[in-house]
């Protein structure tokens, strides 16, 4: 199975454990989701955008007349990737989850937590 391949699985086998937090998710499976999600977020967000396209230098306060469609990926995607968080700080072998959840919020720290090794516990 070669790189793409192993991306794209690990990014449905994350969707289809939507609702699973009882298990442990590795790092490879995490950064695969997190980084393929993040492209298609970025994807839609700028493809459903409708301001880009504003020409008028008097319109300072465009209205949008298109449905943005990040919206409706975007809140699947967070309890995915809220599902993903606590299966990987499982994996870490951190004790109190509510506590990790709270502090993977942290911008630039949650990059440092989910990159952690697995514990052997």
């Amino acid at each position: 199975m070669n790189f793409i391949e192993r991306v794209i699985s690990n990014y449905f086998l994350a969707w289809t454990q939507i609702f699973n937090y009882s298990d442990k998710t590795g790092r490879i499976p995490f950064w695969h989701f997190y980084f393929l999600d993040g492209l298609i977020g970025a994807f839609i967000t700028f493809s459903s955008a409708n301001t880009i396209m504003n020409t008028d230098p008097n319109n300072i306060y465009p209205v949008s007349s298109s449905f943005d469609w990040s919206y409706i990926y975007s809140l699947p995607s967070f309890l995915v990737l809220i599902a993903l968080s606590i299966r990987r700080i499982r994996d870490i072998g951190k004790e109190n989850l509510v506590f990790w959840i709270f502090c993977s919020f942290i911008p630039i720290y949650n990059l440092y937590l989910f990159s952690q090794p697995s514990s052997e516990n």
